[in-house]
């Protein structure tokens, strides 16, 4: 009996042997714009020793022609509704560059062996399978039937992933595959892998980096899908709300400390406000371009400084009242509405700030500044005649009343703080030398019935809640206020007739 003697051929050790090919030097001929991708992934496949390069290079050629990736995404069918959410989303991220085949998708005239059919031929060219197995309590011998077809062909080129509750134990047969816990981590770095890093399969560039900045609420999406929550609580925050940690907080020194504080989240509405489409690293950072326009007007990051102060040491705050402006002319005043700690009084991980528009509040920017004071002036002792004097001078008080009326004169006083005329000389200074004289004895007479020591009749009245002597307090002050207001009324009407500021 004659002995036969077959010839055996050594895979390709040389990239240039593996693109001549006779089929893959062929398909390299009629597909030239591919023809970056041909060589990178025959370079993977020399260096990386594929056991068959011809065979793997030859599946990856209708990919890399296409820039897609080919995948076979198996499910079983009581997981369609996850199955279906899970490929929509993985579509929509690639702009339709992951090529996804699934059962739900196989048209309703595909039965018996024309459905085997199909599904042996689309595992056949799939670059990846994916397993989906999202209950932890199923057993799963329906899914090696599939994943069993995909690994009798696969090649070097090719990946088998598992998205699995992670609960789930991945079965023995495919446990040395890509397993992808559904936990934002693990799904993130899922995503990373198919959407921005290079070569999800050999040679092929990212599929979508763009998705980047958004990766962790798309990994969210896709968690919730495989683990089906019973129910998914959405905090949406509709005002521009910052969150930032300050290290050290209990200690800070002066205002511009907060500078270095870190930014931990931000939505979208605060990166526009501030002219950003990624979030910065630090709250300097974020307002930068707002301290450029008004640089001298630092009056709202002081008073965020004694409010994130007295916050961090227990202690009772007043709002910020003075606002910034933004490029667009628009102004806002930031308000610290939340805090994250460690327990009921563990240190402070977080400060949530959100920014409010102040639609009533006056551009002053073009306004002389002596003149601006001077309105300044007029509208809190106008404020002041008719939220206090007015309301409470006659009538029945109550000890409510008491308290409200408090809190009025402490939100004025607060106000006028912010806005720089709180001051005794700042005010007296506007007035010409016979009225300023006038101007200096109605405060000496003021600080009888209100002072910082909180020693004035007034004072000592509000915190004995005596409503009569509260009235006659108010009643005196009333003649004060229509003195001081047709002076300063009248001063207003001298500067702007003169154009003296």
């Amino acid at each position: 009996m004659a002995a036969t003697n077959q010839q055996v051929i050594s895979p390709p050790t040389r990239v240039d042997e593996l693109l001549g090919d006779s089929n893959i030097a062929e398909f390299l001929h009629t597909h030239q714009g591919a023809a970056a991708e041909i060589k990178a992934a025959a370079d993977y496949l020399i260096k990386e020793k594929a056991s068959d390069p011809v065979r793997a290079l030859k599946k990856l050629l209708p990919s890399l022609s296409s820039n897609s990736v080919s995948i076979f995404f198996s499910y079983k069918k009581k997981d369609e509704s996850a199955a279906k959410e899970v490929v929509g989303i993985l579509r929509k991220l690639s702009a339709e560059k992951l090529k996804i085949t699934y059962q739900a998708e196989f048209t309703n005239d595909i039965a018996g062996k024309k459905w085997r059919d199909q599904i042996q031929k689309a595992v056949k060219e799939a670059n990846w399978f994916i397993l989906l197995l999202p209950d932890p309590s199923d057993d799963w011998d329906w899914c090696l039937y599939e994943t069993g077809l995909f690994e009798a062909q696969s090649s070097l080129g090719d990946r088998m992933i598992c998205l699995h509750h992670p609960d789930t134990e991945v079965p023995n047969p495919i446990e040395g595959y890509h397993a992808v816990a559904a936990t934002v981590p693990e799904v993130e770095k899922f995503l990373r892998m198919a959407m921005i890093e290079k070569n999800p399969i050999p040679g092929l560039s990212a599929i979508n980096r763009a998705i980047e900045p958004d990766i962790n609420g798309y990994a969210q999406s896709i968690v919730n899908a495989i683990r089906a929550p019973q129910k998914i609580t959405i905090h949406e925050i509709f005002e521009p709300w910052v969150e930032i940690k300050i290290d050290g907080s209990a200690n800070l020194s002066d205002w511009e400390t907060i500078d270095q504080a870190r930014i931990i989240s931000a939505n979208r509405a605060a990166l526009t406000l501030f002219g950003f489409y990624q979030k910065p690293e630090t709250w300097k950072e974020l307002i930068n371009e707002v301290i450029k326009i008004d640089s001298n007007d630092n009056r709202w990051r002081k008073e965020l400084f004694h409010v994130i102060r007295r916050i961090c040491t227990g202690r009772i705050f007043y709002p910020v009242q003075a606002v910034f402006k933004i490029a667009n002319d628009k102004i806002y005043r930031p308000v610290v509405c939340a805090i994250d700690r460690d327990g009921k009084h563990g240190p402070i991980n977080a400060y949530h700030i959100t920014f409010t528009e102040e639609v009533g509040t006056i551009d002053s920017v073009n306004i002389p500044h002596r003149l601006m004071s001077l309105v300044t002036v007029l509208r809190f002792t106008f404020r002041f005649r008719w939220e206090v004097l007015e309301k409470y001078k006659t009538g029945t008080m109550t000890e409510e009343d008491v308290e409200r009326m408090d809190n009025a004169m402490r939100r004025i006083n607060v106000d006028a703080e912010s806005r720089g005329i709180s001051k005794e000389g700042a005010v007296i200074s506007l007035f010409t030398e016979d009225k300023a004289k006038y101007v200096k004895k109605m405060y000496t007479e003021w600080y009888k019935y209100k002072n910082a020591e909180g020693s004035g009749e007034l004072d000592l009245a509000i915190a004995n809640k005596d409503t009569q002597t509260i009235q006659r307090i108010l009643n005196n002050l009333l003649t004060m206020n229509q003195e001081f207001l047709e002076m300063a009324s009248d001063r207003f009407s001298e500067m702007v007739s003169s154009n003296i500021y």
